[in-house]
């Protein structure tokens, strides 16, 4: 009979082709193997992936389009009958399920990230945090030479700056682009992560060879932009591999180390200029860029499960010559414009600054926070140099401070997420404003680490690097508590509102060192050099300790009586 013809068909091609399949299933949907199966050379069946019953009823309708006495149509068949009638929920909405929709093989679905096993998890997790380092590093790594760079290119103080101040916009304005590429279902993450890194690489061989100032700014704003998917989306990479309980352990643990990065960059470029010369530290940069490469290629998995789905889709297309199997999301992305995306995001998140009182407090708040680290670039040489003649090593280590303050702010905020966060989900009393409660807490060390590091920092040497610990445990906690209640409180407006505190964090840290030294000079008093400059930044932040009280207080009245919150 047809049918067992068809079957015949199907098991010889899944015999013949999953066996590879298999072999290879460590490097499925890896960047080499997708190389490889666009070129042919390798070949990976996902015909297992459909149920029996769909397999077989495509397949009979490929052999009887050449039989001449059968007469047989895949939409009028008993396949179309039994279509089944279970609907699914998705983003609110109910779809009826279809026979060509591709979708996960029931809830143990073995390529769905969230089954993967704890190897694959903690080496995507590895790996993510490898990627977001490197990128991350390339703002801060740039600062030892900076001297250099100015004597080379006889240029001045705030014109050399801008090769931090750009590259910081850069990784602010790249997301607003680069983020909604990644949703894409026929692209997804792993593709852009590793073409952004290939050209974040290319870019630091010309930056180590420019010979004019203009063209290291313009490729430092450029590798910016480049860095910024690590940044902005390495994130959902953890949450669409890691148990939903788990995510903001994971999420902490990446954060922690993203912090990390740009305070050992100082000290590798400072290593760099010392050995050779600030070229040197983009070189360093490039192999490091190069390794990372690698590394991904060979076995960084596409983790969204949009794109995986997509695979599983086009692969089957393939197979079976019916262009009638779809995922879901490649359906939805053929009703919508990619242009109009980055538009309606760009526009929304202005929208939304501009009307939620919420969101416009903590975007002050987190950008003022990333300003004033990016600030200390400009006054530790200052503080380190001018008073204590710190050499440039001994000037990266001085960074290490911020090192020791993110270990101890990830403590806090796994105490709290034990102690206060977990009960409250247990027993149902939880509510956005739940994680106020940490950053009432630990809001004080900002403005006291501000002004102990203006004020006392003539004191001893370690006195500015205690303050970077207090510092570190305000801001560190400052983004994970701004993320998870802008999350929790705008759940349809996440995107809008996660790049409009991107961008605005952005600006900030753009412009400040720009004009930092120029502030600490002119207010600088004997003995305390950057003690008035500190002062004027110490009084927002003083003024800014009162959101989390407020929100607190009246978040809650605030959210139900926004337009944005369903």
């Amino acid at each position: 009979s047809n049918s067992s013809a068809a079957s015949d068909v199907y098991k010889r091609q899944y015999i013949y082709i999953f066996p590879k399949m298999s072999t290879y299933s460590t490097f499925k949907n890896t960047f080499l193997f997708d190389v490889l199966e666009y070129l042919n050379i390798v070949k990976i069946s996902e015909l297992h992936n459909l149920n029996n019953s769909d397999t077989e009823n495509s397949i009979t309708s490929d052999l009887s389009s050449n039989d001449e006495t059968s007469d047989i149509d895949i939409e009028k068949n008993s396949l179309s009958k039994s279509i089944a009638k279970n609907e699914e929920t998705t983003n609110d909405k109910e779809i009826t399920r279809d026979p060509f929709l591709v979708d996960w093989n029931g809830p143990n679905d073995p390529e769905n990230p969230q089954n993967w096993s704890n190897v694959k998890k903690y080496s995507t997790m590895a790996q993510i945090m490898l990627l977001t380092a490197v990128t991350y590093m390339g703002a801060s790594i740039y600062t030892p030479g900076e001297e250099g760079i100015r004597k080379d290119f006889k240029v001045g103080h705030v014109v050399a700056t801008l090769n931090l101040s750009l590259y910081v916009l850069g990784y602010g304005l790249g997301p607003i682009v680069l983020s909604p590429i990644t949703d894409i279902a026929k692209i997804g993450r792993q593709r852009v992560y590793i073409m952004t890194l290939f050209f974040f690489m290319i870019f630091q061989i010309g930056i180590a060879n420019v010979n004019n100032i203009g063209g290291m700014i313009v490729m430092r704003f450029i590798t910016g932009v480049l860095c910024s998917p690590a940044l902005a989306t390495g994130g959902a990479t953890i949450v669409d591999v890691m148990p939903q309980e788990i995510v903001p352990v994971f999420l902490g643990f990446w954060s922690a180390g993203a912090i990390v990065a740009p305070v050992i960059a100082p000290l590798l470029g400072a290593s760099m200029v010392v050995a050779k010369n600030w070229r040197w530290a983009f070189w360093l940069l490039t192999f490091m860029s190069a390794f990372t490469l690698i590394v991904l290629v060979l076995f960084f998995k596409e983790t969204s499960a949009a794109s995986i789905l997509s695979r599983r889709a086009r692969r089957i297309r393939k197979e079976t010559g019916d262009d009638r199997y779809y995922s879901l999301q490649e359906k939805k992305d053929a009703e919508s414009s990619f242009w109009s995306l980055i538009g309606t995001t760009l526009y929304s998140s202005v929208k939304i600054i501009i009307m939620e009182p919420i969101v416009l407090a903590f975007d002050i708040y987190c950008g003022l926070a990333y300003g004033s680290f990016y600030l200390f670039f400009e006054s530790f040489p200052i503080v380190f140099t001018g008073i204590y003649h710190f050499t440039l090593i001994e000037l990266g280590l001085a960074f290490m401070g911020f090192a020791v303050g993110g270990v101890i702010a990830f403590a806090i905020f796994l105490i709290f997420l034990v102690k206060v966060l977990l009960p409250k989900f247990k027993n149902g009393t939880f509510v956005p404003e739940t994680y106020l409660l940490l950053l009432m807490g630990v809001c004080w060390f900002f403005p006291l680490a501000i002004f102990l590091f203006g004020w006392a920092a003539a004191t001893h040497w370690i006195v500015p690097i205690i303050a970077e610990v207090f510092f570190v445990i305000c801001c560190f906690n400052l983004f994970q508590v701004t993320f998870s209640y802008l999350a929790f409180s705008y759940p349809n407006h996440t995107a809008a509102v996660f790049a409009g505190n991107g961008l605005f964090r952005a600006i900030l840290a753009c412009s400040m060192p720009l004009f930092g030294q120029a502030m600490y000079n002119n207010l600088a008093i004997d003995g305390y050099p950057v003690g008035w400059g500190s002062t004027i930044v110490g009084f927002f932040t003083i003024f800014l300790c009162a959101v989390p009280f407020v929100l607190y207080r009246y978040g809650s009245s605030l959210r139900a009586k926004s337009r944005f919150v369903q």
